[in-house]
C-alpha cells in the first residue's frame, strides 16, 4: 500500500512540475508590442508639472501637456505672496480676445485653452503689478482634419467629426484632440468633457467613456458592459448614456445607478429642460423610467465657454470603472502538431490596452489560436477580433489557422 502512495505522490509531483516548467516555456520569440495605458502616460508626463523655483518673469510653460490637445498649455509658477493672476489669450482680430482671472494662490498652475492652429499666439499674464507676455507657436492641424459643415456665430461651439474639436464665432479651431474619440462632446463644469474613448470594439463602437479636461488629461474611464453607441448627457449631475440600453452611470464611482429603456434604435440622446430626450426616425421621446413619451423640440447648437468654472489646474489621480469582459472562445479543436512559419500578410496581429486585436482582411474565417501548456484558447475572426486580456494569464504563444493550414507566429503575449 505505501508503494502506490509513493507512486501517486510522485505522479502528483510531475503533474504540478510539468505544469510549473510549461507556464515558462513559450515558442514565440518576439513579444508583441505594448501599448502603454493612458493612465501611465499621464504620470509619466506629470513629473514635469512644477511651479516651484519658477516666477511670473520666468515661468514653467508645457505646450499640449498630455500630448492630445495641441492647442493647450500649462504656465507654472509662484508669486511672493497670495495673488490673482490676470490671463489674456489675443484673438488674431482684436476683439474676441478670451479673458480670465484666476483667484488669489501662492503657487500657480494656470491651464491655457483657446489658441489657434498654425499660428503664433500671444498670451498675456497678470500678477503683483506684474506683465509677462509668451508667445506659443503651434502646428498646423491634421492633414484628415474634417470640419462640420454647420457654420454658426456662437461662441465656442464643440463638434466631433473625426476629430473633437471647438470653434469660435469666426469658425477658427480653437480646440481639438488629435486622437479620434468616438460620438457626442457633452462639456462638463470645470472645463472638462465626456466622450467616447479611442478604444473600440469589432462592431466599431467604442468600448468605453472618457471623462477628460481640456488639456487632455483622462480623469475616468467608464467601461460598459454592452457596446456605447455614441451619445451622453449630463442628467442630475450623473451620466445618462445611450449603451444596449439608455443608462444612468454615477459620474463618482462608474456604478450603473438604473437601466432605462431599451436602446430601439435611437440616434439621439440629450437632456432638455431636465428631461431625458431620446430621437429616432426625426421623432423626439422622453425616456421615463423604461418607457418613451412623444416629445417635441429643436436641437441646439453645442456652445460652452471654454473657462465654465475654471479653477487653477490641479494634477489630481485617475479612476477606471468597471472591466473588460472575458472574450468568448470558439468550441473548435485545432491540434497544434504540423505548422508553417510565414503568416499569409492579410492577418494582422496588433495590441491595444489591456486587449490583443486580430485584423483579417481575406474573405476566408481565420481562427486566432492562444497556447500556453495546458490552456489553449481559441477565437472565430471573420473581420475584426478583439481579445480582452481578462481572464488570461501567464505567456501564450500565438498560433493563426486559416484555409486548413496552420501557423505559428513569432509572438506571444505575457498577461
Amino acid at each position: 500500500m505505501k508503494k502506490v502512495y509513493i507512486l501517486i505522490g510522485v505522479f502528483i509531483f510531475f503533474v504540478i512540475g510539468i505544469s510549473i516548467v510549461g507556464s515558462f516555456i513559450i515558442m514565440g520569440d518576439v513579444k508583441t508590442p505594448e501599448i502603454k495605458d493612458v493612465f501611465t502616460v499621464q504620470i509619466n508626463k506629470e513629473v514635469y508639472f512644477s511651479c516651484y523655483g519658477y516666477t511670473i518673469d520666468k515661468p514653467n510653460v508645457i505646450v499640449n501637456p498630455y500630448g492630445n490637445s495641441p492647442l493647450t498649455a500649462i504656465v507654472m509658477f509662484e508669486t511672493d505672496d497670495y495673488s490673482e493672476v490676470e490671463l489674456t489669450i489675443k484673438s488674431k482680430d482684436g476683439s474676441s480676445d478670451i479673458n480670465y482671472t484666476f483667484s488669489k494662490n501662492k503657487y500657480h498652475y494656470i491651464p491655457v485653452y483657446g489658441l489657434y492652429a498654425d499660428y503664433d499666439n500671444t498670451i498675456v499674464l497678470e500678477s503683483e503689478d506684474k506683465v509677462k507676455v509668451i508667445n506659443i507657436k503651434t502646428s498646423k492641424l491634421p492633414e484628415d482634419f474634417k470640419f462640420d459643415d454647420s457654420n454658426n456665430n456662437a461662441n465656442f461651439t464643440f463638434y466631433n467629426v473625426n476629430y473633437p474639436y471647438a470653434v469660435d464665432s469666426n469658425n477658427e479651431v480653437r480646440w481639438y484632440l488629435n486622437e479620434k474619440y468616438y460620438g457626442n462632446i457633452t462639456v462638463d463644469s470645470d472645463s472638462s468633457i465626456i466622450i467616447g474613448s479611442n478604444r473600440y470594439n469589432e462592431d466599431g463602437n467604442a468600448i468605453s467613456l472618457y471623462r477628460m479636461n481640456m488639456l487632455g488629461k483622462v480623469y475616468n474611464e467608464y467601461l460598459l458592459s454592452g457596446d456605447y453607441y455614441g451619445f451622453n448627457a449630463i442628467y442630475n449631475d450623473n451620466i445618462v448614456v445611450l449603451s444596449d440600453r439608455v443608462l444612468l452611470v454615477d459620474i463618482q464611482t462608474g456604478e450603473i445607478m438604473e437601466k432605462l429603456a431599451s436602446n430601439d434604435d435611437f440616434d439621439y440622446l440629450g437632456v432638455v429642460d431636465d428631461k431625458i430626450v431620446v430621437s429616432k426616425e426625426d421623432k423626439y421621446y422622453i425616456v421615463s423610467g423604461k418607457k418613451i413619451e412623444d416629445f417635441s423640440f429643436e436641437k441646439r447648437l453645442n456652445v460652452h465657454d471654454f473657462y465654465d468654472n475654471t479653477s487653477e489646474y490641479r494634477v489630481l489621480p485617475s479612476n477606471r470603472f468597471g472591466d473588460l469582459l472575458e472574450t468568448g472562445t470558439s468550441s473548435k479543436n485545432v491540434p497544434l502538431l504540423k505548422y508553417d512559419k510565414k503568416v499569409p500578410e492579410e492577418i494582422e496581429i496588433k495590441t491595444d490596452t489591456n486587449r490583443l486585436s486580430i485584423i483579417n482582411n481575406s474573405d476566408d474565417v481565420v481562427y486566432l489560436i492562444l497556447d500556453k501548456f495546458f490552456d489553449k484558447r481559441i477565437y472565430e475572426v471573420n473581420d475584426i477580433k478583439y481579445v480582452n486580456f481578462t481572464g488570461l494569464s501567464g505567456k501564450y504563444t500565438i498560433y493563426i489557422k486559416t484555409k486548413n493550414k496552420l501557423y505559428k507566429t513569432d509572438y506571444y503575449i505575457e498577461v
